[in-house]
């Protein structure tokens, strides 16, 4: 009688548990969506003031064009940060846009910039990359960022687009950084 106790008890815990789970992945994705549903809402307009800086590297592989945006270089302290770049000429069904702090077990880590200062084990971290995969010789890429001030109250966020376009005669493959690069901005 014990034992079956025990493992009543142990079944309770074990379902829920996948049920926190379930509800922890459901709210991620909700969130997931919801940045992609503000970056198309707005229209690739960009932020003036972006307090950090940016660039896009493009790397032509044999058959496609793997990206990476860099975020680097901030000139204020942002906190549990959180950051998604959207090609809009990629289907969002078929394709997961390049995130962090959103989904899985990003969503339960926190990501922390500040100026001059980097700790990967405490969270602080110099720089984050977002990076995917485009089939096209041209693409635009419009990404979204929001942190939370030292207090943990106020939250920011900005918008930039990166540009790629494969020049013409160009048929070397390897690393090309792009001219969309931003400067901090914090006037």
């Amino acid at each position: 009688m014990r034992k079956l106790s025990i493992l009543c008890i142990l079944l309770t815990v074990f379902l829920t548990g996948c049920k926190n789970l379930h509800h922890q992945d459901s709210e991620s994705i909700k969130v997931y969506e919801s940045f992609i549903d503000a970056v198309v809402s707005n229209k690739g307009i960009e932020s003036k003031i972006i307090p950090f800086e940016y660039k896009m590297n493009v790397i032509k592989q044999k058959d496609d064009y793997k990206y990476e945006i860099e975020l680097y270089n901030p000139q204020v302290a942002m906190y549990d940060i959180q950051a998604i770049a959207v090609d809009q000429n990629m289907d969002s069904n078929t394709n997961v846009y390049p995130c962090i702090g959103i989904l899985g077990d990003d969503a339960n880590s926190q990501y922390n910039m500040i100026p001059y200062q980097a700790r990967g084990e405490k969270g602080f971290v110099k720089m984050i990359i977002l990076d995917a995969i485009s089939p096209k010789k041209q693409f635009t890429v419009n990404v979204m960022v929001t942190w939370k001030d030292s207090t943990l109250q106020n939250q920011s966020r900005v918008f930039f687009n990166c540009n790629y376009v494969q020049e013409k005669g160009d048929t070397a493959i390897g690393e090309k950084t792009t001219s969309d690069a931003g400067k901090a901005n914090v006037d």
